[in-house]
């Protein structure tokens, strides 16, 4: 029993060297729509040519951008290479692995979109009616308005969830799911719904619910932005008591 014991704790030990860093822990992945052909609020910032941006992709491109984009951001202290990088739309029935392996140093941010014009034009490829959903509190529609949809449109929007992956050259993998259907504009092609006939996206954490405009701040941080409020409006009392 102790010899199982020691040959156990060897092996774990063992196990320990041999695993690779946790750098898929170290990354945050974003998503988003970059729509350049026409004009709109909702560009996503950071872009290609931005200070610590590194990308594939060039900032300008002739015909401009109609594309899905994925954003890394690098936050641990040392560079990563991403290889085999990989986006599934449709269940798996369309894939794109159309990029190289891209090095993002210590503290930059990766982008991944499209090399050349239209090549990642992700919001064709929806599998809902054009404008489905859209009413005045649900102005993306589509798969962000489930109440507006048929149980099988419903489970589709479940199924059909676009999903990214890649690999960390020496730590590990990652597997995300778009579960805010940004990549393909909430599972219809948004140029047929969009308030400002725009199909732009700002980034959206991979996994979040959709929100045209950015994540919102986290529920922590509205609290402490209430707290902050709160304090300041009982300060202001004082000051008019005084």
């Amino acid at each position: 029993m102790v010899k199982f014991a020691k040959f156990a704790c060897a092996a774990f030990a063992s196990a320990l060297l041999l695993a690779p860093p946790a750098f898929a822990a170290s990354i945050d992945v974003f998503v988003g729509y970059a729509d350049s052909l026409r004009a709109s609020g909702f560009f996503p910032t950071l872009w290609l040519g931005d200070a610590g941006v590194v990308s594939e992709s060039a900032a300008s491109q002739s015909g401009g951008f109609d594309a899905g984009a994925i954003r890394i951001d690098n936050n641990t202290g040392s560079a990563i290479t991403i290889q085999n990088f990989t986006v599934s739309l449709n269940g798996g029935a369309t894939t794109f692995s159309i990029w190289a392996n891209l090095v993002i140093g210590a503290g930059q941010t990766g982008i991944f979109t499209q090399l050349f014009a239209y090549d990642f034009d992700s919001s064709d490829f929806g599998f809902l009616p054009d404008g489905i959903g859209i009413d005045g509190t649900h102005p993306l529609g589509g798969c962000t308005n489930p109440g507006a949809l048929s149980a099988v449109q419903q489970a589709l929007c479940i199924a059909r969830r676009p999903t990214v992956t890649f690999d960390i050259l020496g730590g590990g993998s990652f597997a995300g799911t778009d579960a805010g259907h940004i990549l393909d504009t909430f599972g219809y092609d948004f140029i047929n719904g969009s308030s400002d006939g725009n199909e732009s996206i700002n980034w959206n954490k991979i996994g979040s619910p959709a929100d045209r405009g950015g994540d919102a701040p986290e529920p922590s941080s509205v609290l402490l932005i209430a707290a902050a409020l709160f304090a300041a409006g009982l300060v202001r009392r004082r000051q008019k008591r005084a």
